[in-house]
């Protein structure tokens, strides 16, 4: 039976996958669905099962399994704490998922899958330092520090969206000003669209009331860029997310504000793998996990008595 890699990505309003014939390299399913996010760990639980029987051979298929969350991952794979989920709370996730299905399980952060992703097969593969900021429902950032995925001491780096910023005379925190949500009921307010992010910050490229409904965005993005840029002198900042679909619309408008403040501000640049780095990210984790264990395992078979 030809064997299967599976990765998924939880974000806070749908869930993508995919899965990878090990022996061909070829995808052989892919889907994206609505999160029960209000519904506790196992409503999701109960969505990986659906999926992972819906592909070709089942869960009997699966070799490995790679999964990109919303929230800090310790060395373990158990889910510290998940913002946009439910219930999400020291979740051990890793174990939880290799008891159920019998395979090796990869789990990581979601910005630092994408930072993984984009390294692995996307616009970073010649990149030692850079930083993956990840906009959608929350705001994320992935670190690659000298060639290395930087976690921090206490497993929570990239935490870009408690950046806190005065924002129209209140202190808010950056996923209050620049996640989708917030983007969205800015918008309609001004405008009396309904929109998603990206769609408006695209229409702001012509249309004034958009691009004056959107500018608080762009600037709070700029600050959050600006202290990226001076703390890190990385090499890039990549954006993906949903709403980086904004592509030039957003770039653009960031890149011209940040060259006011930094002397070398560092390259711009939409990810490679658009709003799926997340989930290649966690394609990657399958496969190395799968590797690990069969070398592990011919370690064992090897090793002196």
């Amino acid at each position: 039976m030809k064997t299967h890699l599976v990765a998924v990505d939880i974000g806070g309003s749908k869930m993508s996958f995919l899965a990878r014939e090990a022996e061909s390299g070829l995808d052989v399913y892919a889907d994206k669905i609505k999160t029960p996010a209000d519904d506790g760990v196992e409503a999701i639980l109960a969505v990986l099962d659906e999926q992972i029987d819906a592909i070709p051979g089942g869960r009997r298929a699966m070799s490995a399994l790679g999964l990109a969350v919303p929230g800090p991952v310790d060395s373990r794979g158990k889910v510290l704490r998940a913002g946009n989920l439910e219930g999400w709370v020291d979740v051990p996730l890793k174990a939880l998922l290799e008891k159920r299905y019998g395979v090796p399980v990869f789990v990581e952060r979601d910005s630092n899958c994408g930072a993984l992703g984009e390294k692995w097969c996307g616009a970073a593969t010649r990149m030692g330092t850079f930083v993956f900021l990840a906009l959608g429902t929350g705001v994320g950032a992935g670190l690659f520090l000298d060639g290395q995925l930087y976690r921090g001491a206490h497993f929570a780096s990239g935490e870009a969206g408690e950046l806190t910023f005065f924002c129209g005379g209140t202190r808010k925190n950056l996923s209050a000003i620049v996640g989708k949500n917030a983007i969205r009921k800015r918008v309609s307010r001004a405008t009396g669209k309904k929109l998603n992010a990206a769609e408006a910050l695209a229409r702001a490229v012509s249309k004034r009331r958009f691009a004056r409904a959107t500018q608080p965005v762009i600037e709070q993005l700029t600050a959050a860029v600006v202290a990226i840029g001076a703390l890190l002198d990385p090499q890039a900042i990549i954006f993906g997310g949903g709403t980086s679909d904004a592509g030039a619309a957003l770039l653009s408008r960031v890149r011209r504000e940040v060259r006011a403040y930094l002397e070398t501000p560092p390259p711009l640049m939409p990810a490679k793998l658009r709003s799926d780095a997340q989930l290649y990210g966690a394609l990657w984790g399958a496969i190395h996990a799968s590797r690990t264990t069969v070398e592990r395992a011919l370690a064992g078979a090897t090793a002196p008595a």
